[in-house]
C-alpha cells in the first residue's frame, strides 16, 4: 500500500517549481491532489500531466473567497481534506532601506497570511474527520538569518510562529502541523534579479557549497520531505521545524579545518 493511498490533498502554488514537483510526489505516494495557484494557464497544464488523481482550482492564497471555494470544490470531489500543502510563496531581495512598506506587506500576505487562511480554511473539515496534516513549506531563511532579505525572512519566521501555536491549539482535534524549511526551491523566483546575481557567482556558490552536503537543494528532497510529514510515518510529529538543507543551519564548513 501506498503511503498516501486514499488521502486527499491541497497543494498551494502547484503551478510551478516545489509546489508542481509537492503535487506529484504525492499523487505518486497515492494521493488525490487539487493543485491551486494564481498560474491558470501553468497550473492546469500540471495536473493535466498528472491525471486522473489531479485537478486544478485557481487559487490566490490571500482571499478568503478563493479559499472558500478551494474546499468546496475539494470536498465535493472527495468527500474529505487529508492534508493542505501551504507552500505558495513570494520572494523579496532588497535591504530595509530599499524595500517599500507596500512590497513588505506583499510578501507578508502571501507567505503569512496565505498560510493562516488556509489554515482557517481546512481545519472545520479536519475536525469533523478527526485527522488531518497541515504542511507549511517555510525556508532556511526562517531558522538562520541573512542580510537583504528581511521582508521575506520576516515572513517566514512568522510562519513558523503560526505553526507551533496551530500545532498546539488542533492536536487534539487529531491535526498536525508542521514545517519544512529548505534551503532553496523555485529558482524562477529569483528572476527579477538574476541580472545581479549572475555578478555574484563566488558568493552564491559559497552559500551551497559552505555546509555540511554541499550543493543546491532539489525540489524533489523538499518534496519528500512533505510527504513524511503528511503520511502516518510523521504521526507523532507536530509543531516540529526540519531543515532540508544539507545542514547549513548547522553553520558553517571551514574546509582547512579538515585537514587539522
Amino acid at each position: 500500500m501506498k503511503a498516501l493511498e486514499n488521502r486527499t490533498a491541497i497543494v498551494t502554488g502547484a503551478a510551478r517549481g516545489a509546489g508542481a514537483a509537492i503535487a506529484r510526489r504525492l499523487v505518486e505516494a497515492g494521493a488525490h491532489v487539487v493543485l491551486g495557484d494564481i498560474r491558470t494557464e501553468a497550473g492546469e497544464a500540471v495536473a493535466r500531466e498528472l491525471g486522473d488523481a489531479a485537478s486544478f482550482i485557481p487559487l490566490d492564497v490571500t482571499r478568503e473567497e478563493d479559499w472558500r471555494r478551494t474546499v468546496e470544490h475539494t470536498t465535493t470531489l472527495h468527500g474529505k481534506i487529508d492534508v493542505l500543502v501551504n507552500n505558495a510563496g513570494r520572494l523579496h531581495i532588497g535591504t530595509i532601506l530599499n524595500t517599500t512598506a507596500e512590497q513588505a506587506r506583499t510578501v507578508v500576505d502571501v507567505n503569512l497570511i496565505g498560510p493562516f487562511l488556509g489554515i482557517r480554511a481546512v481545519v472545520p473539515t479536519m475536525k469533523a474527520q478527526q485527522m488531518g496534516s497541515i504542511v507549511n513549506v517555510g525556508s532556511l531563511d526562517g531558522l538562520i538569518a541573512m542580510n537583504g532579505i528581511a521582508a521575506y525572512a520576516a515572513s517566514k519566521w512568522g510562519l513558523r510562529g503560526l505553526v507551533k501555536s496551530a500545532a498546539l491549539e488542533l492536536g487534539r482535534d487529531g491535526i498536525r502541523v508542521n514545517t519544512v524549511c529548505p534551503a532553496g526551491g523555485n529558482p524562477e523566483m529569483y528572476g527579477p534579479w538574476m541580472e545581479q546575481l549572475v555578478g555574484m557567482m563566488d558568493e552564491m556558490l559559497a552559500y551551497t557549497e559552505d555546509r555540511g552536503i554541499p550543493g543546491e537543494v532539489s525540489l524533489e528532497a523538499i518534496a519528500d520531505a512533505v510527504v513524511f510529514f503528511a503520511s502516518d510515518a510523521s504521526r507523532l510529529c507536530t509543531g516540529v521545524d526540519l531543515p532540508v538543507d544539507g545542514g547549513a543551519h548547522a553553520g558553517t564548513f571551514l574546509r582547512g579545518f579538515n585537514e587539522f
